[in-house]
């Protein structure tokens, strides 16, 4: 399992990046691992307002449907357009190509709830 230590994640398997005032989100590998076979993925639209906790992205899989929470509040300004034709790169490469979308934040109070590596690494072996 791969978790690099220079970016932030939620309890619920999604990673941040921060850019400046923006973040962009992708899924761990931890979470690709759980999924199996990611089948498809069903992307924010630019534009889009987001709330904190609220499903943003749909993966379906073998098992049915993970949905995955907005781990902050904001506005969708870039989504990854390869995800829509190529699902996969969620899985073969979660933290580079396979990166979900790209938000401004409202609130930098938020950042501060979401994890640092170890943080996140302890409640993921918790799960198991």
């Amino acid at each position: 399992m791969q978790i690099p230590k220079n970016l932030l994640y939620t309890i619920e398997h999604a990673w941040a990046r921060k850019n400046g005032n923006t973040v962009v989100i992708g899924i761990t590998d931890n979470l690709q691992e759980m999924l199996e076979s990611i089948e498809e993925v069903e992307l924010p639209h630019k534009g889009d307002e987001l709330f904190i906790g609220d499903n943003c992205v749909s993966i379906q899989h073998p098992g049915g449907f993970y949905d995955l929470p907005a781990p902050l509040t904001g506005r969708v300004t870039r989504v990854n357009p390869a995800i829509r034709t190529s699902p996969e790169l969620v899985q073969t490469s979660p933290y580079k190509e396979g990166w979900l979308f790209e938000m401004e934040f409202d609130d930098s109070d938020e950042l501060e709830m979401l994890l640092d590596q170890a943080t996140y690494i302890e409640e993921a072996e918790r799960e198991l």
